[in-house]
């Protein structure tokens, strides 16, 4: 799902994932420009929708724009008089203010929820078509300011600068101030502006291996030797993502989906699509090999028993 548009006043954001929740809510507030001072929070395990009401009604005399935001709502728990409340409200809505609900869950049979779906712009994260959000989030944003880029150098700055949209935002700002005249980022302009961390290579080397990119494997493994990366830690961390793809092939041969995928093993939706995409060539008996190939050449390691570097010709037999 790409960012939404502020249409109207209402929304109502649905789910229990916190990083779409804290995504979408992030979104809104930055477009209708909210800070601290013009946003109010409400817990309603403790207030009632009676109460964002009131607050809502209320001129502000700090601030022309007013964010209210109400957590844990509740549908059912919307009393008759706050129904009549809400539906007053909506009759007569204060432009000044923005009202942002945040549930887990909503039951569409009470009968609230025809009035807040026909009002309200909702947003139901637990649907699969949002597992993209943040990356068309970035793509927009940059088709809007009239940048280039392609899918695989998107990837690669969403790689490096995380799922905070403020981060996504600071570091797009750099780049569109960067590439002012030519209007194109490139890889080149993201190394540039963006600090690299050891784990963004270990992730670009992980995936060269798995889409058999024998180029970039070579140059990424001699950069290592030369930076002494320790042998041991490239070992771990090539075996832990083939442990990783395994889990996520068997998951998915057992036809669960790239959200339960992403639940079961911690990651993001977004991780998983692209994992799969990497992984498509390859059987689960392909991975339980190169799987127990690592152990032993972990175990020959640890033992001292090679004299040859067994882990540079695991990568150069995978990839012949």
């Amino acid at each position: 799902m790409s960012k939404e548009r502020i249409l109207n006043n209402l929304y109502l954001i649905i789910g229990d994932d916190e990083t779409k929740i804290d995504f979408y809510r992030q979104d809104l507030l930055s477009q209708i420009k909210g800070n601290e001072e013009n946003k109010i929070t409400y817990d309603m395990h403790d207030h009632t929708l009676g109460d964002i009401l009131d607050e809502a009604s209320m001129i502000s005399l700090f601030a022309s724009t007013k964010v209210i935001l109400g957590i844990n709502f509740d549908i059912t728990k919307i009393s008759d008089y706050d129904y009549d409340y809400l539906s007053k409200y909506l009759d007569n809505i204060n432009k000044e203010v923005y009202i942002i609900l945040i549930a887990s869950k909503i039951d569409a049979r009470v009968k609230s929820y025809k009035l807040i779906k026909d009002k309200f712009t909702i947003i139901d994260t637990t649907k699969d078509s949002n597992i993209d959000n943040i990356l068309l989030y970035t793509t927009n944003r940059i088709k809007e300011n009239n940048y280039k880029i392609d899918s695989y150098n998107i990837e690669y700055f969403l790689n490096k600068v995380g799922n905070d949209i403020n981060n996504i935002n600071s570091e797009l700002d750099k780049l569109f101030i960067y590439k002012e005249d030519s209007k194109e980022i490139t890889r080149e302009d993201i190394d540039l502006l963006i600090t690299d961390n050891i784990d963004t290579i270990i992730y670009e080397f992980t995936n060269a291996i798995l889409e058999n990119n024998l180029d970039a494997i070579t140059k990424m493994y001699h950069n290592f030797k030369l930076e002494n990366i320790s042998y041991d830690y490239l070992l771990v961390s090539i075996s832990n993502v083939f442990r990783q793809a395994l889990v996520i092939k068997l998951l998915a041969n057992d036809n669960k989906s790239n959200s339960e995928i992403a639940k079961i093993i911690g990651k993001k939706e977004f991780y998983v699509k692209k994992m799969l995409e990497r992984l498509y060539s390859y059987t689960e008996k392909d991975l339980c090999h190169y799987i127990s190939k690592l152990a032993t050449i972990d175990k020959n390691n640890k033992a001292g028993k090679s004299n040859i570097d067994e882990l540079e010709l695991f990568l150069l037999d995978m990839n012949r």
